[in-house]
């Protein structure tokens, strides 16, 4: 569920953002910060309705805050809510902000030498990791969430998933060996990407990226993989899908 936050709360952040007036430029250009804007029109905002008041850079921080490593390396960032963590067990202190090329940014400075990192911030085609792209120069990142594991298709558990599958209701949903799908109903046609992945607890999940927001499911195939039985973690509804 955090994961689906942070795509909600990334896509919400860059709406807010963007009232700055300025158009967006390319991502690896760092603009200057609008932070204390953006938080400022959101608190009157929060205040105006009478509302108690979390403010976008605080929410960001929030989701941030958790356990990620680097695809493709052994590094490990951890994230606390109170602005600290570590990378590698070196400890930093962190902020997340906005600027004025509407990138949503973290900068994380290292407590020991005092260096900086300085990214924008992006949810990936996964809908599990954040992309980091560097602002100040420095290699981009994927970080993944270390209670995750991505499975490759060609992996047993994730290799019936490809196909066109149909859900009794008049809708299908196509998924394509490029982890690009499209669902299908008899007025509309949405594109989006899907990715497959195992949780700590040795659970199966599909996930569904599309425009606007994404969808878990946690799912259970036959034997011969063309019946899935899917479930939304946390509730109590079971889809029943057919491979056409």
């Amino acid at each position: 569920m955090k994961k689906l936050i942070l795509a909600v709360l990334l896509t919400a952040a860059a709406c807010i953002s963007g009232c700055t007036g300025e158009e967006q430029d390319s991502a690896d250009k760092a603009g200057a910060s609008t932070t204390e804007q953006v938080d400022q029109a959101a608190n009157e905002a929060k205040e105006a309705l009478g509302d108690s008041v979390t403010l976008p850079s605080e929410s960001v921080v929030k989701v941030m805050a958790d356990t990620w490593y680097v695809a493709g390396s052994d590094d490990v960032y951890v994230m606390k809510e109170d602005g600290t963590g570590t990378k590698n067990g070196e400890p930093f202190t962190f902020e997340c902000g906005f600027d004025d090329e509407n990138h949503i940014t973290l900068h994380i400075v290292m407590t020991d030498t005092e260096e900086e990192e300085l990214y924008a911030l992006s949810t990936d085609t996964t809908g599990y990791g954040v992309n980091l792209t560097s602002l100040d120069g420095g290699d981009d990142l994927l970080l993944l969430p270390a209670d995750i594991t991505l499975l490759d298709l060609s992996d047993e558990r994730a290799s019936a998933i490809p196909g066109k599958w149909s859900d009794g209701n008049g809708n299908t949903y196509t998924f394509k060996d490029d982890n690009t799908m499209v669902i299908d109903d008899s007025e509309t046609e949405t594109k989006g990407t899907y990715s497959v992945a195992e949780n700590s607890e040795g659970t199966c999940l599909l996930k569904i990226v599309v425009e606007g927001g994404a969808l878990e499911f946690e799912y259970n195939l036959n034997a011969d993989g063309t019946e899935m039985d899917l479930q939304s973690p946390g509730t109590t509804t079971v889809h029943h899908w057919t491979k056409e």
